[in-house]
Parts: C-alpha cells; structure tokens; sequence
C-alpha cells in the first residue's frame, strides 16, 4: 500500500494504478473528440492549437469549469481521496489542461507548475490522468524528485512553441541526472506537487498522446494575483475558509 502523503513530501510525486476504468475513459475520449469536431459547444478562446498544425488541438483548456462530465470526473472519490492525504480535506480546483500531444507534438521543457499559478502556498497537487499508454516514445513526463524541496525556481529562459514564446528554467539550475521517467498506462494517473520541476518529450509516434492534468489545491489557500479579481473557485469537498481562496 502507497503511503501518498509520505511519497508527496518526500519525493513531490507518485502513481496511481487505476483512476478511470475503461469505459470511464472511452466516454471521456468520446466527450474530447465531440468537443474537437463542435459537436459539443465548447469557448474557443479555451481551445488551443497545434502550432505545427493548426488543424488541429494542442491543448483544451478549463474543462471543469465548462462541462459538468468533466466536473463529475474531477470531483470522483477515488482522485479527492487521494488529494485529501496529501493536502488536507478542504479542496478546490484550481484549474486543469487537456493536452493532446498529436504526432510530432511539441516537448515541454522543464518547468514547475506553481510560478505561473497565483496562488499561496505553493503547496498544490495535480492528477495527470493517461488516457492512452504513456512511454517515451509517445512523450512521457519526467520528474525530478525531491525538486519541489527547492521553492520556486527562476523561469527566466526564452522557448518559442511555434510563434508563441514560453519560458523554462535554465538548465545551470537544475540537476537532469536524477530524473525519472513517468509510464502509465490508460486510465492510471501520475500526481505531483506544484513545485515539482518536470517536462516532457516529443511524440515521435503516429497516435496521439491524451493525458488530463487536474490541478487541485487546499481551500485554505491564497489569492495573491493583487492586479486581477480573484475568480470563483469551485469547492469540490469539505468547506470554504474565509478570506481565502
């Protein structure tokens, strides 16, 4: 048995074996394909596309927030249970990504997740979903463990996607020798702190490959975006705290 709350602190990430079973996850990819064909009504500007191929979807955005199933997924017992032992059982969604990495998709350089969420502490717990087979060849993620011990770390280093410029963090900053390749099967799931340095590769095969990242945080947090409203985060369990997120 996987103690997940000592694997969060100590290593900033661990797997889970089973999150959706396979007809979870066949509705789940039928939902994705509706919403790429608009056959389900879906805000474009949460919509982002392939910069190799603008035909087609790089990344879906906001999920949760805009279609229930995807909320009704987020909110199951098996992931929240999960989150409860590592960050305590007042939780809200912060935010979440479909990434699509289609053939020839794009890697994403080193990054952790907490610098570009305004959000204190950086103590947040994201569920990567695999919902196909996720290996190197396909483009895995790859952690650094024990990384997130390091706080924040600058994001300081120009990387164009395409005509879009992202930024990662310089390489004189981190320690690649370490690294772990994450392999999960359909339907298994990855979870990992928000400080945690991670990336992933290309997708050097001819399928795509679909992983959904759910980003949950303590309903005790903070806002700390001075300059912009603090959006209406939805509780998923537990209780909302004052003058908190």
């Amino acid at each position: 048995m996987i103690d997940y709350r000592k694997e969060f602190d100590d290593k900033g990430y661990f797997t889970c074996v089973s999150i959706l079973d396979d007809s979870e996850r066949e509705e789940l990819l039928s939902k994705i394909v509706q919403i790429e064909k608009n056959v389900i009504s879906y805000p474009e500007n949460k919509k982002e596309q392939d910069p190799n191929n603008p035909s087609r979807l790089r990344k879906i955005n906001d999920l949760v927030l805009n279609n229930q199933y995807f909320l009704k997924i987020a909110k199951k017992p098996a992931i929240l249970d999960i989150v409860t032992k590592c960050i305590g059982g007042d939780i809200k969604h912060f935010g979440d990504q479909l990434f699509m990495k289609p053939p020839g998709g794009v890697e994403k350089t080193s990054h952790q997740d907490s610098p570009y969420f305004p959000i204190s502490p950086m103590n947040l717990i994201s569920c990567w979903i695999a919902l196909d087979d996720v290996n190197e060849e396909n483009g895995c993620m790859k952690f650094i463990p024990g990384s997130h011990k390091l706080g924040a770390l600058p994001h300081t280093e120009k990387w164009m996607v395409g005509d879009r410029e992202d930024v990662r963090i310089p390489m004189d900053q981190i320690d690649n020798k370490e690294e772990v390749s994450i392999h999960l099967i359909a339907g298994s799931a990855s979870f990992h702190h928000s400080l945690l340095v991670h990336r992933s590769g290309p997708n050097k095969t001819s399928h795509s490959r679909r992983g959904w990242a759910i980003h949950y945080m303590s309903a005790k947090s903070k806002w700390t975006d001075g300059g912009q409203k603090k959006p209406e985060f939805k509780l998923l369990r537990g209780e909302n705290h004052p003058e908190c997120v």
